[in-house]
């Protein structure tokens, strides 16, 4: 299983990618190329996105899968999280 901290580090480069290029939602493939970039998650390049996939299902069947993160018929989306805390507490009142 993946370390939590290590998963809030991926996290947040991926939440910064998306405000830096306006970006409300990406998939596996475009977040994997982002944090190959930026050296936290080798890229496969056999299988583009293939070392997050794995990742996010380890977190998915051991229940840690973030709020934001969800699999739509075998693909993976990703919201920005930042995003999401906003709207809850917009909601909230």
């Amino acid at each position: 299983m993946a370390n939590l901290e290590y998963v809030k580090h991926i996290q947040t480069c991926i939440d910064e990618y998306m405000v830096r290029t306006g970006k409300h939602e990406i998939n596996e493939m475009e977040a994997n190329i982002e944090l190959a970039r930026v050296g936290l998650l080798n890229d496969d390049m056999r299988h583009p996105g293939e070392p997050l996939r794995e990742l996010l299902i380890s977190l998915r069947d051991s229940n840690l899968l973030p709020q934001n993160i969800r699999q739509v018929f075998g693909s993976w989306k990703i919201k920005n999280s930042r995003t999401l805390q906003k709207m809850i507490q917009i909601m909230q009142f």
